[in-house]
């Protein structure tokens, strides 16, 4: 009976700005917030943190730590937005995740907008994840407005974790301990999917330097740092079991001054994929051998980065959540579904490196991610929105803090 007025409750304060839920989903599609680009993504923040202020929370904006070698390139990154119904010193409660980076480059706003096609809207991370971003922000105020938390409550919204978010996660080992649930609002899956498993992710950045020549006059003199990467390039690659699904792709590559100089430096960026920890930890040990073997002589490798977006495994408070979320969808007539996704997030580092009882994909749901026909299926708006707040309550009630995790990788 007390779930099925809280849904009363909820879904009477959530129906009546259904309005104002849509038209924030459309002013955060459009503008551009791509992972490298801080500006843009603190622009999103700005808004985020403007909006929860004027609705009573304390906002804290978070910039980097410090950074280490390798890492320079991070400083360029946005900042995290934190939100909370209480002080710190009263822990974070239930926690809210969402992110506000997206993998599309600036001008992708302006050359596709936000639009609607039936009970369908299209434009850059329009469900990966600007409506999750907006799911969390109306199912927490409606659950602070009507005073239905007994528990804190906590609200994060990254900016890189497109990336694996290797600034955030920093910034999550600090904050969250004592967390007593994570609820993810990645993009729901269609037809009513949550998900209780999730592979994990990694990025590496490998930093080749050789010995610059003319290719023509002086060959030999050189050492080329583009050759030595390819023969790192050919042997990350037979590291790949898809049987076991483990992968490490090279996704980018740069190197060189010009076509007739032999090369004085290359550089590449990796990303790893992998079902459990053990898994993770093996690839990584295999991917600093090779860089550290030498094919071309004279040339030397340096390797950053590792184990970022740990695994989510549907482990028992995993699925103690899921049925949390299944009675709320059953309260407001709308059946969740398992699912695993071979993608990574947040919930996972959550997860298994902070142990924190966790549930993913909480967020409205769509489909075609990161791919200029991405979409998001409106009907399921205020669906998730109301299961999102009505899990909420239910964890606030079910879980005690929680603390410890896993070392940092």
């Amino acid at each position: 009976m007390e779930m099925q007025q809280h849904a009363e409750r909820i879904g009477a304060y959530l129906d009546r700005r259904q309005a104002e839920i849509m038209a924030m989903i459309e002013r955060l599609v459009n503008m551009d917030s791509f992972s490298l680009d801080g500006g843009d993504v603190d622009n999103v923040g700005r808004l985020v943190a403007d909006w929860l202020r004027q609705a009573g929370f304390d906002v804290e904006v978070r910039g980097k730590p410090a950074l280490g070698e390798g890492e320079a390139w991070m400083a360029g990154l946005g900042n995290l937005v934190v939100a909370r119904t209480h002080p710190r010193e009263a822990g974070p409660g239930i926690v809210f995740l969402a992110h506000m980076d997206t993998v599309f480059p600036r001008g992708t706003a302006a050359s596709h907008p936000f639009r609607m096609d039936g009970d369908r809207a299209f434009g850059p991370g329009v469900a990966d994840m600007k409506a999750g971003v907006a799911a969390v922000l109306f199912a927490a105020r409606a659950l602070n407005d009507l005073g239905l938390m007994p528990v804190p409550m906590t609200l994060m919204f990254s900016p890189d974790e497109e990336l694996g978010s290797p600034v955030t996660t920093r910034h999550y080992r600090e904050l969250l301990p004592g967390a007593r649930a994570v609820l993810c609002a990645e993009p729901g899956f269609p037809v009513g999917g949550v998900t209780t498993e999730r592979n994990g992710a990694g990025h590496m950045h490998l930093r080749v330097d050789g010995v610059a020549a003319h290719a023509g006059r002086c060959y030999e003199q050189g050492a080329s740092a583009i050759i030595e990467l390819a023969h790192k390039i050919v042997a990350l690659d037979k590291l790949v079991d898809l049987e076991r699904d483990v992968k490490v792709n090279t996704g980018l590559v740069d190197g060189g001054t010009s076509a007739n100089s032999v090369a004085p430096h290359a550089e590449a960026r990796l990303y790893l994929s992998f079902r459990t920890v053990e898994d993770a930890e093996q690839l990584v040990q295999d991917i600093r051998a090779i860089a550290s073997r030498t094919f071309v002589p004279r040339t030397t490798t340096t390797l950053t980065g590792g184990i970022r977006l740990h695994p989510l495994r549907p482990g028992a408070d995993t699925m103690m959540l899921f049925d949390m979320a299944s009675r709320a969808g059953d309260a407001i007539g709308y059946a969740l579904r398992t699912n695993t996704a071979r993608g990574a997030s947040e919930a996972g580092f959550t997860s298994s490196a902070l142990g924190i009882p966790s549930l993913c994909s909480m967020g409205p749901e769509g489909a075609g991610l990161h791919s200029p026909d991405e979409y998001l299926v409106p009907s399921t708006i205020l669906p998730r929105c109301k299961i999102l707040a009505l899990t909420a309550i239910q964890a606030a009630q079910a879980f005690a803090p929680s603390g410890g995790g896993r070392p940092a990788a």
